[in-house]
C-alpha cells in the first residue's frame, strides 16, 4: 500500500490542507437526501415562528430559565424532566448508530445539511460545477476570480446571518428577536455580539473549515467504533465482488470495480470507501449513487457499494430487520429509552401546573406591637410568588389549613386570577400572640391555596415558619 493510500484525502504529501470540491452526483439517495434536507431546513426556519397554546413551539430561554417544548412550559425546577428528554435523545442517537451507523451524519447533521443544501449550492451557482471550481482555485488571482469568490462569500455571509438569527430566535423568542432587530444594537449589546460571533463561526465553519470539522473536531466520529459492530448497517464496498479491481490483475480475474475513482471524487470528506469503514466516512451515500451510475453504464449489477454490514458481506447473507434489532446493546438501549420516556410522561402527568414560592419581606423579619388586650403581638409580612405554568387561567384563593388560636391572617385581597404562563406576588400579613413562639422564636403554621380553573380543581399546602424574638 502506497503512502497516498495511507494519508487522508484532504491532505497533500506534506500534510497541508487540500480544499475539497466533491463532484456532483445524481441518484436515488441523492434525491431522497435533497428532499429530506429541504424538509429539515423548513422545520428549522419555521419552528420559532409557530405557536401552540399561545406559546412559541420551542423556546429555550436560558436567561429567564423558561423552556417550552411542543407547547409545554418547563421552568428551572423541571430540570429532571428536561434531563430525561435529553437522555432519551442521546440514547436514541446511540441506537441509530448501532443499527444504521453514521446515518445521522450523512442525513440530518446540521453540518451536512447546511453545507450540502445551501453553501455548496451557492458555490455551484456562482462558480460552476466541481471541475470549474477546481480550475478556479488553481488559477492565479484575477478580476474574474476575485469577483466570483467575493460574490460567493457575500452570499455565504447573508445565509450565515439568516441562520444565526433563526438560531437566536430559539433562545430569546421570535417576537423578542423582531423587537431587537428594529431597535439599536446599543440596546441589546449581548444579543448583538452573540449574533455577530455566531455569524462569524458559521461563515468560517460552513464556508471554509467544512469536512475538517467532521474529521478533526467532531467527537461523534471517534465514538462510533464503540457503538457499532459487525452487524451495523453502513455504507460499505463489496470487496469480494469488486476485487481485484482494474489495473491490479489480469483481465480474466478482474472484479467488477473498474478503478474509476468516481466514489472518491464525490466523497465530501475525500476518503476511498474501498478501504473499508473509516472514521472520516459520514455515511452520505454519495459513493453509492456514483458507483451505481458507473455499474449501470457498464451493464453490471448495482450495489458494488451499498448499505450493508460487515457480517452480511463476510457471510454473503441478508439480515432481516429483527436480526439487526435483536442485538444485546440495542435491546439495552431500547430499555433505557423506554424508562426515560415513561418516567418523563409519568412526572409530566403528575406535575402541578402551578409553582408557589414563599418570599420574606426585606428588612426586619417581624414587627412587635401591643395588642388590644395589652399583650404583645407579632406581625410577619409574607409574600407568596404565584406562577401559573399551565395553558389556561387559574384562580388562587388562600385559606389556613386549620383554625389557629391567637393567629390572624389578613390579606388586601384574597382571590387572584392569573392568566396562562403568568406570575404575580400575593402579599398578606400574619399577626399572632408572642406566647406562641418556641425557644427559638419560631411558630409553624400551614396554609392552603385553593386552585380553580377550567376542568381543574386542587389544593396546594404550604408551610410557613413565623418568626419573632427568642
Amino acid at each position: 500500500m502506497s503512502l497516498g493510500d495511507e494519508r487522508l484525502g484532504t491532505l497533500d504529501t506534506s500534510g497541508g490542507r487540500l480544499f475539497l470540491h466533491p463532484a456532483e452526483v445524481k441518484g436515488v439517495f441523492r434525491r431522497y437526501r435533497t428532499y429530506f434536507h429541504i424538509f429539515l431546513l423548513i422545520i428549522f426556519l419555521s419552528i420559532p415562528w409557530l405557536k401552540w397554546n399561545g406559546l412559541q413551539l420551542v423556546l429555550l430561554d436560558i436567561q429567564n430559565r423558561t423552556f417550552v417544548i411542543a407547547g409545554v412550559l418547563f421552568k428551572s425546577h423541571d430540570a429532571p424532566l428536561i434531563f430525561l428528554l435529553l437522555a432519551a435523545g442521546a440514547i436514541g442517537l446511540a441506537v441509530f448508530t448501532s443499527i444504521f451507523g453514521r446515518v445521522w451524519c450523512g442525513w440530518a447533521c446540521p453540518q451536512t445539511v447546511f453545507i450540502d443544501a445551501i453553501y455548496r449550492q451557492i458555490e455551484i451557482w456562482v462558480q460552476g460545477k466541481y471541475f470549474a471550481r477546481r480550475k478556479l482555485q488553481a488559477q492565479s488571482l484575477s478580476f474574474k476570480k476575485a469577483y466570483k469568490l467575493g460574490l460567493t462569500w457575500a452570499l455565504f455571509l447573508l445565509v450565515s446571518i439568516l441562520i444565526s438569527h433563526s438560531f437566536v430566535a430559539y433562545f430569546v423568542g421570535a417576537d423578542r428577536l423582531l423587537e431587537m432587530m428594529r431597535g439599536s444594537p446599543e440596546e441589546h449589546k449581548t444579543a448583538f455580539l452573540f449574533i455577530v460571533g455566531m455569524t462569524s463561526i458559521l461563515l468560517f465553519d460552513f464556508g471554509w473549515f467544512r469536512e475538517q470539522f467532521c474529521i478533526i473536531a467532531c467527537p461523534y466520529g471517534r465514538i462510533q467504533s464503540v457503538l457499532m459492530d459487525s452487524k451495523t448497517t453502513s455504507v460499505l464496498y463489496d470487496e469480494k465482488r469488486g476485487e481485484p479491481r482494474k489495473g491490479l490483475a489480469p483481465m480474466g480475474s478482474r472484479g467488477d470495480c473498474v478503478n474509476c475513482r468516481r466514489c472518491v471524487e464525490v466523497c465530501p470528506t475525500g476518503i476511498d470507501i474501498r478501504r473499508g469503514i473509516q472514521m472520516e466516512c459520514i455515511g452520505c451515500t454519495a459513493c453509492i449513487d456514483a458507483c451505481d451510475d458507473i455499474m449501470t453504464k457498464l451493464k453490471k449489477p448495482k450495489g458494488l457499494i451499498r448499505y450493508t454490514s460487515e457480517f452480511e458481506l463476510e457471510n454473503k447473507i441478508y439480515l432481516s430487520w429483527w436480526d439487526r434489532l435483536k442485538k444485546p446493546r440495542v435491546l439495552i438501549y431500547g430499555a433505557l429509552i423506554s424508562i426515560a420516556l415513561i418516567s418523563f410522561i409519568f412526572l409530566l402527568e403528575h406535575r402541578l401546573p402551578v409553582e408557589i414560592t414563599i418570599l420574606r419581606k426585606t428588612g426586619a423579619p417581624y414587627t412587635e406591637i401591643s395588642a388590644t388586650n395589652g399583650q404583645k403581638a407579632i406581625i410577619n409580612h409574607i409574600t407568596f410568588h404565584l406562577h401559573n405554568q399551565s395553558m389556561r387561567p387559574l384562580r388562587f384563593t388562600l385559606n389556613p389549613s386549620k383554625k389557629y388560636d391567637n393567629v390572624e391572617f389578613q390579606a388586601p385581597m384574597n382571590g387572584i386570577e392569573l392568566p396562562a404562563n403568568s406570575s404575580q406576588n400575593f402579599i398578606f400579613i400574619v399577626s399572632f400572640s408572642k406566647d406562641l413562639l418556641n425557644k427559638n422564636g419560631n411558630y409553624n403554621v400551614s396554609t392552603v391555596f385553593q386552585v380553580d380553573g377550567e376542568n381543574t380543581n386542587f389544593t396546594v399546602m404550604k408551610d410557613i415558619t413565623l418568626v419573632g424574638p427568642n
